[in-house]
């Protein structure tokens, strides 16, 4: 008996804590810097948290775990991009691909004032067949999938190649599967089943408390508050941020010829860097699924009115030589990248020029020091661009 009351007062006592949470959360303002640039899987599964976080003057960025290096350094966005007249909100963290862009973006709706997106492209997700059905599983979001189904402003088309896509990749998860079978009944085909209706109210419902409680702790935990935005800050001295990378990347990569930083190098150099000498001598850059992913989030792009940046990021040459994968396959990459943007009207930062700059990589792929400041550089200027507009 002592221990059925002893339950019943740990069940209330949860209830309500989660109660109070619910209720805290909703009065809950993360507007500032350090939600924009907080990397974190809880914001990029619930695009609400996102949107209902922007400003007038807010841009998405979409990349992947370049995101979380670079954090401690000057370089980052957040930092030299600090007090500019436009905001940055940057989505994305490791194994995060297009498709998952995406449909986080058919998500967004029509919540993004500016009308631009930046989508960040990392060469590696561009070798084999894509994305594979275990990492695109463990991203996958259901509550931006099932927003991503109510937005009337896509087309057809476009949510077709999503669901089918999503379909075949959620093999690895038959459960989640079959919800998302589900949803598409409920909320686009429109011929679910009254239990079917009900049964998907009562578990977007939970499944929005359990992402808002489960988000509001970790912002919490992580020191992510509502915040003043820096103003007035001048136009970033290019040349002479260039010139400090050049100093800070000479002393951090002394050891090595593949232009890392010397602790990547020293962790990298027993069995790793053995292990991939001509590796990639047979490898495909260009018939990966990842493309048409690509392709469906610029195509998302037309079915809002977004105009999109892409940033094709280079090779990191050196290192890619060593693998075995030669300069001739990978401009033939680059170019498909560039076509791609010219076909589908997508503005193009192309910095597959600085393959062997430099102090501009980390370690055999993430940006560093140069990276960062020709990266900033651009969203610079496709930023202003869009507030003169």
């Amino acid at each position: 008996m002592k221990k059925c009351k002893a339950l019943g007062l740990a069940f209330l006592l949860f209830s309500f804590t989660v109660l109070v949470i619910h209720l805290g959360i909703k009065r809950l303002d993360f507007t500032g810097p350090s939600f924009d640039a907080w990397v974190n899987d809880d914001k990029l599964l619930y695009s609400r948290a996102i949107t209902e976080n922007l400003t007038s003057t807010s841009i998405p960025v979409f990349g992947s775990s370049e995101f979380r290096h670079g954090r401690s350094t000057p370089y980052h966005p957040a930092k030299v991009l600090s007090g500019q007249p436009f905001r940055l909100m940057l989505i994305g963290a490791g194994y995060y691909q297009s498709l998952y862009h995406a449909t986080a973006l058919a998500a967004m709706g029509d919540e993004l004032p500016q009308k631009q997106a930046v989508f960040i492209l990392s060469p590696q997700w561009f070798r084999g067949k894509g994305v594979s059905s275990q990492v695109y599983t463990s991203r996958f979001s259901e509550y931006n999938y099932i927003q991503m189904l109510q937005n009337p402003h896509l087309s057809d088309e476009t949510k077709n190649y999503i669901l089918e896509r999503t379909d075949k990749l959620l093999k690895a998860d038959p459960a989640m599967a079959k919800r998302v079978k589900s949803y598409q009944r409920v909320y686009l085909t429109k011929d679910a089943t009254f239990l079917e209706k009900l049964s998907c109210k009562i578990y977007l419902s939970f499944l929005e408390d359990k992402l808002m409680v489960s988000l509001s702790l970790k912002a919490l935990a992580g020191g992510v508050s509502s915040q003043e935005y820096p103003q007035g800050a001048p136009e970033p001295n290019w040349k002479a941020l260039s010139e400090k990378a050049a100093v800070d990347g000479a002393k951090a990569n002394t050891t090595n010829p593949f232009g890392m930083d010397n602790g990547f190098y020293n962790l990298y150099k027993n069995n790793y860097i053995k292990s991939k000498k001509d590796s990639a001598t047979k490898a495909d850059y260009l018939s990966s699924q990842e493309y048409g992913d690509m392709i469906c989030f610029l195509k998302v792009c037309q079915d809002l009115q977004i105009q999109p940046l892409l940033v094709s990021l280079p090779f990191n040459g050196p290192w890619y030589d060593y693998m075995g994968l030669s300069a001739e396959k990978r401009q033939e990459y680059y170019e498909k990248i560039q076509a791609i943007a010219q076909d589908y009207g997508a503005e193009l930062l192309d910095l597959s020029s600085y393959e062997y700059t430099p102090y501009f990589f980390e370690d055999n792929t993430h940006i560093a020091r140069e990276g960062w400041v020709k990266l900033n550089e651009g969203l610079y200027q496709f930023a202003s661009q869009g507030l003169s507009e």
